[in-house]
């Protein structure tokens, strides 16, 4: 028996959230009239539409702003899905989860490597924040703040050593006169 389709979303903010495809046909975007709904700025009020063919799904974009992506690819027109494929759909990520077996086509990734016959499979959906060019990341922002307090000490340092130059060339202490001794002394007539 085949298992029903279902997009899984793996953006943080909508993480975990789930749809059954169970419909010939579904629309997506962020306003409620569309049957999945993802109330994100990056999705258009009509993004794309999945469409039942065969014992899978396509994607079709509907001229959205910030466009579909599949597995990083930007479409045009329709594309068909295959299980596991990762969709982007504006800013938000979304996993295409097919448990049809049956289905057998030729796999390449995007270096062109034929993966017919190979064991694939997801085990663990994992955290995929750099996958998405629209995607931020807590990680970024850290390291956007780290960066800045790193930036604000060397800049500390470089005042206290320009500090240090200014008072050495213009404050110098009084240099103790040395004596000369006696056998350079010139002897005044």
């Amino acid at each position: 028996m085949a298992g029903v389709p279902k997009l899984i979303i793996l953006s943080e903010q909508f993480r975990g959230k789930s749809f059954e495809l169970i419909n010939d046909k579904y629309s997506v975007g962020r306003v409620d009239q569309r049957e999945i709904c993802i109330k994100d700025p990056t999705v258009s009020t009509y993004h794309c539409e999945f469409i039942k063919k065969g014992a899978t799904y396509t994607i079709k974009d509907c001229q959205s702003t910030n466009g579909t992506r599949v597995n990083n690819i930007p479409i045009t027109g329709e594309q068909d899905l295959q299980s596991s494929d990762i969709l982007q759909v504006g800013g938000v990520e979304i996993l295409y989860d097919c448990e049809d077996k049956t289905v057998t086509t030729a796999l390449k990734t995007q270096t062109g490597i034929n993966l017919q016959g190979a064991q694939v499979g997801i085990s663990t959906v994992k955290e995929m924040s750099n996958f998405s060019p629209f995607a931020s990341s807590k990680r970024g922002a850290k390291s956007q703040k780290l960066m800045i307090v790193i930036v604000a000490l060397l800049i500390i340092v470089i005042l206290a050593l320009l500090g240090y130059l200014v008072k050495l060339m213009f404050f110098k202490a009084e240099q103790p006169k040395t004596e000369i001794p006696k056998q350079y002394e010139q002897v005044q007539t």
